[in-house]
């Protein structure tokens, strides 16, 4: 039974020819399945270290479909504890976050101190005629937390490689984000959550390197900025992603597209898009910065990929320096047919206030304003197309630029010299289907 079911499990997900079947986006089964072998056996993102500045700071997180309590503790350390009482499991705490001294089940009052442990409740000790071991009723720990450069990160396998070799040459490409500047990075402008109608993966493979869908999806955006006297017309995006870039994928399932840095110093999708006063602002200021970032970087990471879209496998994403803003974001699955976005505003902690400012304000027209309505209104247009019988049998096409990936000495990992192909999305299948057919942690070839 095993093997028939990895066999059509592969089947699915024939990668290596670029097909994909509709039905992994639908199936109740396949997501079960995700729940069990991907989300409980992959590093997934928690939250900020900026969030979690005090003794009790915590939030509230998810991995796949476990709600996740994240909390400092008092030796500046970070936990991570299912957010399931021991009595009956109803969650401790409702609040997206907070601080808070202890956590309290409203059904019947078993009450855990900030790492977890169970302190008290109505009449234990009468209620237990004084057995119940409270040592050992204490929420359940994720036993794996681990930090890179501020993104906190969770994993319950044991198993699993540590979270740096699990980022692998990935780390490379976040430092483009996380490290241009001593002091890292801090969050800005709270979290923006949206619940979509669609399956997770679609994101998640869209911010691993698709950069076709822009030209159409977005082509609104580049009418409504268009200024024809200044020369910026509504073909914008296309003209855009004709400059040089390049895709990057790893073995691991992550990837990015990102593009190059102008010999002026500017971003490409900054320079050229810019309309705004604040998007000049934050152009500027990676401009000044620049050879900064490139003492602490070298000149690859400096001049590019600078500015792109990407993910770490399985579900967490960012866009860095698109359109005067950088985010994080997270796509926390609800089931086969939906996922909520979660998405964070990212700056250099030592940015000037005007610059934050410029970026808090860019943020709320791209993505939020704008693209994150093109693309929910995508994925929820194909989640509604394969509501129908013969659609969910169809098989997508994953085949652009098929052969163009390689080596390149400049940058790690598998590179495809074009800023527009599928390589990515391939890997990040070929990854999905080594969990969802493993018994054990999948190792990488």
């Amino acid at each position: 039974m095993r093997a028939n079911k990895a066999e059509s499990l592969a089947r699915m997900a024939d990668w290596e020819h670029g097909l994909i079947a509709a039905r992994i986006f639908v199936d109740e089964d396949i997501y079960r399945r995700e729940t069990e072998r991907l989300f409980l056996r992959t590093w997934n993102f928690l939250a900020h270290e900026d969030q979690l500045k005090r003794h009790g700071d915590f939030l509230s997180a998810y991995m796949g479909a476990d709600r996740i309590l994240v909390v400092r503790q008092s030796d500046g350390s970070i936990k991570a504890l299912l957010n399931a009482c021991r009595h009956r499991g109803l969650s401790v705490c409702q609040a997206d976050f907070g601080n808070a001294k202890a956590f309290v089940c409203p059904f019947h009052g078993w009450t855990y101190d900030s790492a977890g442990e169970l302190k008290s409740g109505p009449n234990l000790e009468s209620c237990y005629q004084g057995k119940l071991d409270k040592a050992q009723w204490g929420l359940v720990a994720v036993p794996r937390v681990e930090s890179y450069k501020g993104l906190v990160f969770g994993c319950f396998d044991p198993e699993a490689p540590s979270l740096l070799d699990y980022l692998g040459e990935m780390a490379w490409y976040l430092d483009c984000l996380l490290d241009r500047r001593a002091g890292g990075t801090e969050i800005i402008g709270g979290v923006h959550k949206i619940r979509v109608r669609g399956n997770w993966k679609l994101a998640a493979e869209q911010f691993a390197g698709d950069n076709y869908h822009a030209i159409m999806t977005h082509v609104s955006v580049g009418s409504a900025w268009a200024d024809h006297q200044a020369g910026r017309t509504a073909s914008g995006f296309a003209k855009i992603l004709g400059q040089p870039g390049r895709q990057f994928s790893s073995r691991q399932g992550h990837g990015m597209a990102g593009f190059l840095v102008k010999s002026s110093g500017q971003p490409s999708f900054a320079g050229d898009s810019s309309i705004s006063e604040d998007q000049g602002i934050v152009a500027d200021y990676y401009k000044a910065t620049r050879a900064e970032a490139a003492d602490r970087l070298g000149a690859e990471r400096a001049n590019g990929p600078a500015d792109g879209a990407g993910l770490v496998f399985p579900n967490f994403a960012f866009l860095s320096m698109v359109l005067g803003s950088s985010t994080i974001a997270v796509f926390q699955p609800k089931g086969p047919h939906q996922f909520d976005h979660w998405r964070w505003g990212i700056v250099d902690k030592a940015a000037p206030k005007a610059v934050k400012e410029a970026m808090f304000r860019c943020l709320h027209v791209w993505p939020i304003g704008v693209a994150d309505a093109d693309d929910g209104e995508n994925w929820g247009g194909i989640q509604s197309s394969l509501d129908g019988p013969m659609a969910r049998r169809l098989k997508f096409n994953y085949q652009m630029g098929m052969g163009e990936e390689g080596a390149d000495s400049a940058y790690p990992g598998m590179i495809n010299p074009h800023m527009i192909g599928e390589f990515p999305q391939r890997q990040f299948y070929r990854r999905w289907l080594e969990y969802m057919t493993s018994e054990n942690w999948p190792a990488v070839d």
